[in-house]
């Protein structure tokens, strides 16, 4: 795995009307909620005992309006890389997950980001793109802690590349490192201390 191995932070965006439907999201720029505004300010006060250095997230609204808040309340500088972008899921788009799923004969635990269609983004070029940014970011700032926020997919494509298996993300912080055991992923919560390298 080329990702440096280094601690770093993951922050699903806030809920949007469409995430809360079940509907594929993907490109269409769709804005948080009441509920998903109340989710990213809630992450604030996670995130301060973090020790984030800079953020930097997607160019997707429901993304850059998280973002916004979280810098807002930590005073840390904002960058956007349309590499964190949510998968294309071309004429997919709009539709709700569990009916597609159906209509394709498929079990509801599978995933549609492994039979998406002609005009999609296919999963390894989404699996590359969330490599290819994550460390080009790691790379450039190796003395930064840096909070990236973003959406499902990317989130799930890098679980998918370290542990070989899907996650369920909820939108909140979490923390990747890197220890003597490997990569580990953990949902911050509000009384947990900082993580840290080798801690």
């Amino acid at each position: 795995m080329p990702i440096p191995k280094r601690t770093f932070y993951f922050l699903r965006h806030g809920q949007t009307d469409w995430n809360g439907q079940g509907r594929l999201t993907g490109l269409a720029d769709i804005p948080l909620n009441e509920h998903g505004i109340a989710q990213a300010k809630s992450a604030c006060s996670i995130l301060d005992r973090c020790g984030i250095d800079m953020v930097v997230c997607s160019p997707l609204v429901r993304a850059l309006k998280t973002a916004a808040i979280v810098v807002e309340h930590l005073k840390k500088p904002l960058f956007v890389d349309s590499d964190l972008r949510e998968i294309d899921f071309g004429s997919f788009e709009g539709l709700i997950a569990n009916d597609l799923k159906r209509q394709l004969g498929m079990d509801i635990s599978e995933r549609i980001s492994h039979r998406l269609p002609a005009d999609a983004e296919q999963w390894p070029d989404t699996q590359a793109r969330t490599v290819r940014v994550l460390t080009r970011w790691l790379d450039e700032h190796p003395a930064q802690t840096i909070l990236f926020v973003a959406h499902y997919g990317i989130m799930d494509a890098l679980h998918d590349l370290i542990f070989h298996q899907r996650i369920r993300a909820a939108h909140a912080p979490y923390c990747w490192r890197s220890g003597g055991n490997g990569w580990e992923c953990q949902l911050v919560r509000a009384e947990a201390e900082r993580c840290r390298d080798g801690a």
